[in-house]
């Protein structure tokens, strides 16, 4: 390995990555780091490619399994970049919030501001690059799900060779759990928000997190919804789940919720090899109920 590691920033070796996971599974990384601006991320990519090495860039880990093997690249964690920088334009009630910054930061931010439209982020555990991603969204409405997508108006990013670019709403591409931005590394968002009384937003804010305090099991290390929902008029995931007889079901460490089936938890020790054999498993066991073939949600962490 090149004596070039020395200058890019904060480099670790060997870094167990099951501490960086909400699930709490996988092996080491062999490289790992935490840049903290866009000097020190765009170092690690330099260095990354002088080095013919792969990275993966995680956000809060809330929607990842890392093989128990590790990960023989360089993981990116984007938790400490610039995670306090949300600047709000209030007379175009919008905000530019970091990629690093938490989704329970950029909530509390804004309900402070009375700006309103961020509400259904509150309780999921990731940063606003993560949420991004993957489009993140919740409802606890039938038939209505609210999506960080409909309220992007602009990305900064980085290409994958460190090469910046702007994108538009005309660039953005979004859809169920799923966006265009895989491909890039984020920075930055404009989100476009509305203005509403403090007092109501908190009032929606409680009702988001009590309706998923009811309904989601969270007790235990987990990593959300494991599945998507299929789309159209079948039931959700969950309730396939539960009809397939699989809720409450274990291989090894790792438990399908009681309380909620699309959520596995780690009841101690679980590994990846749990987590993937009893996805598998249970997209048998629905498809054979059912005729569905269940998508995974969750990112099962591969080299690029």
């Amino acid at each position: 390995m090149n004596s070039s590691i020395t200058s890019t920033p904060a480099l670790q070796r060997n870094v167990p990555l099951a501490s960086h996971t909400t699930l709490r599974i996988g092996g080491p990384a062999a490289y790992f780091a935490e840049p903290e601006s866009e000097e020190d991320l765009a170092k690690l990519l330099a260095w990354a490619r002088r080095e013919g090495l792969s990275f993966f860039i995680l956000g809060n880990g809330s929607n990842v399994v890392f093989e128990d093997s590790g990960y023989e690249g360089l993981v990116i964690s984007m938790r400490r970049f610039r995670n306090d920088l949300i600047k709000m334009d209030l007379d175009r009630s919008q905000v530019t919030v970091s990629a690093g910054v938490s989704l329970a930061r950029l909530v509390r931010f804004c309900q402070e501001s009375g700006l309103a439209g961020t509400e259904f982020l509150a309780q999921i555990p990731g940063t606003v690059g993560g949420a991004l991603v993957m489009n993140a969204g919740f409802s606890r409405h039938s038939g209505q799900m609210s999506e960080i997508g409909d309220i992007v108006q602009e990305v900064r990013a980085l290409q994958k060779d460190g090469a910046p670019v702007m994108l538009g709403r005309e660039d953005l591409e979004f859809s169920y759990r799923h966006s265009n931005l895989d491909e890039y590394l984020l920075l930055e968002a404009i989100l476009k928000l509305w203005r509403r009384p403090k007092d109501q937003i908190q009032n929606e804010i409680k009702a988001n997190h009590d309706f998923r305090k009811t309904r989601l099991d969270i007790t235990e290390p987990n990593a959300g919804s494991i599945f998507k929902n299929p789309l159209g008029p079948h039931p959700s995931a969950g309730a396939l789940i539960e009809k397939a007889g699989w809720k409450g079901k274990r291989i090894g460490g790792i438990q399908i919720s009681e309380q909620h089936a699309n959520y596995f938890l780690n009841i101690g020790n679980a590994t990846s090899k749990d987590v993937l054999q009893l996805i598998k498993e249970v997209q048998k066991a629905v498809f054979h109920a059912t005729g569905i073939t269940l998508e995974p949600e969750i990112r099962i962490a591969q080299k690029n």
